[in-house]
């Protein structure tokens, strides 16, 4: 005994793509997760009738409920949702709510792109897309922090202005830096060769003994953005620093540098 209650034009229209439940009425537990527009929530149920031998978990569960002379529960979980995409998502999100709760369904597959950010802890999502450590780099290379006001937005002409300064840099140092890091919650944003340095005219920095560079992205460098020198700042007060060579980033967690 099915329920086949054609969804009508006008109907479909309003409901756009959606997200549905099949529910097995004998114990009242959710079988199957989809995402459909149209007519889809209804074509389990005829694919089940017209296909008896087959031996999927889903067509088997439906062809048991109705030998049992019952209709599947057929249950919208959200409609209105404007584009596939969303609806993949959806969906997904519903599958691994259902797995987190040890709850076993008929879907074959986990949903889109479930391992890339479907269900995973805490530790397994940080493994996932935590920066890589930042590689040796055998010159002299000074960091400057840039996260006051940094944005991800920012184009490279704005990340370079933000790295070049002004900074407080001793002499010393200007005189051996080959290299500036811009880093921004302990990830490398932009790497430059340093060809010169300036005074700065700032007012504000007047009597302050505060310089910037005048340099060009280092192509040999190309590989440095993205990655993360979080052990080179061992404390949150330090806004830059310079090694004489760095020896490559050891793996030191998320926490903001």
């Amino acid at each position: 005994m099915s329920v086949d209650a054609r969804i009508p034009g006008e109907v479909a229209d309003v409901l756009r793509y959606y997200v549905y439940a099949l529910r097995d009425p004998r114990d009242g537990k959710v079988f199957y997760v989809g995402k459909g527009i149209g007519d889809r929530i209804n074509a389990h149920v005829r694919e089940a009738g017209a296909d008896l031998a087959s031996e999927r978990a889903k067509i088997r569960t439906i062809n048991e409920i109705e030998a049992s002379g019952q209709p599947v529960d057929l249950l919208f979980l959200r409609t209105g949702i404007e584009d596939e995409h969303t609806a993949f998502i959806v969906e997904q999100a519903v599958i691994d709510a259902f797995h987190a709760d040890h709850h076993p369904l008929t879907n074959l597959v986990r949903g889109h792109h479930s391992g890339q950010h479907g269900l995973a802890t805490l530790p397994a999502v940080v493994a996932r897309h935590q920066a890589k450590p930042c590689p040796p780099i055998p010159e002299p290379v000074i960091m400057l922090k840039i996260q006051n006001g940094w944005r991800a937005d920012m184009n490279e002409r704005e990340i370079y202005d933000a790295t070049r300064g002004h900074w407080k840099i001793a002499g010393w140092v200007r005189d051996r830096a080959a290299y500036a890091l811009g880093i921004a919650y302990g990830i490398v944003r932009g790497a430059y060769r340093v060809d010169s340095w300036f005074p700065s005219e700032m007012p504000w920095d007047e009597g302050k003994d505060r310089w910037g560079f005048i340099g060009d992205p280092a192509p040999e460098l190309a590989h440095l953005p993205g990655t993360q020198v979080r052990d080179a700042f061992p404390n949150q007060v330090m806004y830059r620093r310079f090694l004489d060579g760095y020896p490559g980033s050891r793996d030191t967690g998320a926490s903001d540098a």
